[in-house]
């Protein structure tokens, strides 16, 4: 079994198998819904007692916008980007100035929402 830690690549991986499977077995999202922990220790992830998960299902009325968690003081300036590193994430890149994009929503609760390239 895996220990849980924090949200990294294993949960991004996990998270991704977990929304794909409910997206075909609707008894499978029903217990998710119902108890994330125990089918997340069904796929060999253990979470720890002081750590909450909690499952929601979007409708086409609601949508759910998930922050990462707060940084304050020293931790964010850590974790800060160069002025270099910044421009290589979003410096005028011509890959996406000529795509036509279609925006499929942030179901998976990651920073950003998944593009459709056409």
């Amino acid at each position: 079994m895996s220990d849980f830690t924090s949200p990294s690549g294993r949960m991004t991986e996990i998270e991704a198998q977990l929304v794909s499977r409910a997206a075909q077995d609707p008894a499978f999202r029903d217990r998710l819904l119902a108890n994330p922990k125990t089918v997340l220790a069904e796929q060999g992830l253990v979470i720890p007692d002081d750590v909450q998960i909690q499952v929601l299902q979007e409708t086409p009325n609601q949508y759910y916008l998930v922050l990462p968690e707060a940084v304050t003081g020293l931790e964010s300036e850590a974790n800060a980007l160069s002025e270099q590193e910044l421009e290589a994430i979003a410096g005028g890149s011509s890959t996406f100035s000529t795509c036509k994009t279609g925006w499929t929503g942030c179901g998976s609760g990651q920073s950003g929402c998944a593009i459709n390239v056409l």
